[in-house]
């Protein structure tokens, strides 16, 4: 039974974040995401990681195949997208208006990525000139979920 009503939890959302960072960053189609990879990046044990991630599939927020790996849902991957836009804004901002390091704006970002609004993540976004990439040279989605052309590289 599919639970489309339960929270996704800051937890389940560094989950997808990480998810789309190993299966789409870096190629033009999805890929699955290995259960290893994600316990190695997230550094927790794989039997925690196979236990949200059934939670997660009982939210349709991704699609697992044991010992195959993981994709995301659409679902799974706006909502991925929409951490992955609020966290670089979040580090352009920290960047370029507070004066933070890279290193301390990324941390920072982390920590914060979850916790503000989208009225707040769309002040950013106006007030920094709606930046296509974060001080790392990342590419920043828009609001849609969508890149640049190209912009992935």
């Amino acid at each position: 039974m599919v639970n489309i009503g339960k929270k996704v939890t800051a937890s389940k959302e560094d989950y997808l974040k990480a998810i789309w960072s190993l299966s789409e960053r870096h190629t033009e189609t999805a890929q699955e995401a290995g259960t290893n990879d994600l316990s190695a990046l997230l550094g927790v044990s794989p039997p925690a990681v196979s236990k949200m991630l059934k939670q997660m599939e009982q939210q349709a927020l991704i699609a697992h195949t044991p010992y195959r790996g993981v994709s995301l849902t659409k679902k799974g991957r706006q909502v991925a997208l929409k951490i992955v836009r609020r966290h670089r804004l979040l580090e352009c901002f920290l960047v370029e208006v507070l004066k933070y390091d890279l290193h301390e704006a990324h941390d920072e970002s982390e920590r914060l990525e979850h916790h503000i609004s989208h009225r707040f993540e769309e002040q950013i976004d106006a007030l920094l000139g709606h930046p296509d990439r974060c001080p790392h040279g990342s590419p920043i989605p828009n609001r849609n979920g969508d890149f640049r052309s190209g912009s992935l590289r």
